[in-house]
């Protein structure tokens, strides 16, 4: 997990240094020091920013969390949560994501690698999981967390997930733009190329949140 992508993110949110510093209870310092590309070496700071950003420990400096795969029930009574409430959302890995993107139906029990504590995310199949590589870069960067939900319709210029057969990986991270009469799967970054959305490909799930916040 990109620490300085988190801070930067809470700070393009309107927060200030010190207003975030105060919230997140350490220094002006530590978050001067970790924009400027020194994480911290104080165990306190990480405990304290994992708890400002709702994270284990591990999970936030590595980007994997310390405990073994958990399987955990899911229930349906959570589409539409109301503002500020507060739910835990599994986060999965890449080929995990399966588990719930092959089926329509609500899986009983899911195994995810953590839960993710989170606000304000409706859908009750919803996960986290994490950018693969650079290609929808500058604003998904790699590593960094997003929320998908697989029971949301897409439309032109929504970012997705794509099963995509032929593709490496099969599973692509990218916006979909119409051109003429059909639909490409729009990278960000101009290393990578454009691909058609074609009858073979399958739409996974709609990106609805970027780490805290889209």
């Amino acid at each position: 997990m990109n620490l300085k992508s988190l801070i930067h993110r809470e700070l393009g949110e309107g927060l200030t240094e010190k207003e975030l510093a105060i919230a997140a209870d350490v220094s002006g310092e530590a978050i001067a020091s970790i924009l400027s590309g020194k994480l911290p070496h104080n165990p306190g700071i990480w405990e304290k920013l994992a708890r400002y950003f709702r994270m284990e420990v591990d999970f936030l400096r590595t980007g994997e969390s310390a405990h073994p795969s958990t399987t955990v029930e899911l229930t349906r009574n959570d589409h539409h949560p109301p503002a500020g409430h507060l739910r835990m959302i599994p986060f999965l890995t890449w080929r995990r994501m399966e588990q719930m993107a092959t089926t329509k139906e609500v899986p009983g029990n899911i195994l995810a690698d953590a839960m993710i504590e989170t606000t304000d995310i409706s859908g009750t199949r919803t996960f986290a999981v994490k950018v693969p590589d650079d290609s929808m870069s500058p604003l998904f960067g790699k590593e960094e967390m997003i929320f998908v939900n697989p029971d949301l319709k897409w439309k032109p210029g929504d970012y997705v997930l794509v099963r995509h057969p032929d593709g490496h990986p099969e599973t692509l991270l990218r916006q979909i733009k119409p051109i003429e009469s059909q639909y490409m799967l729009h990278p960000l970054n101009r290393k990578y190329k454009h691909l058609l959305l074609r009858n073979t490909d399958k739409v996974v799930g709609k990106v609805v949140r970027l780490t805290k916040n889209l």
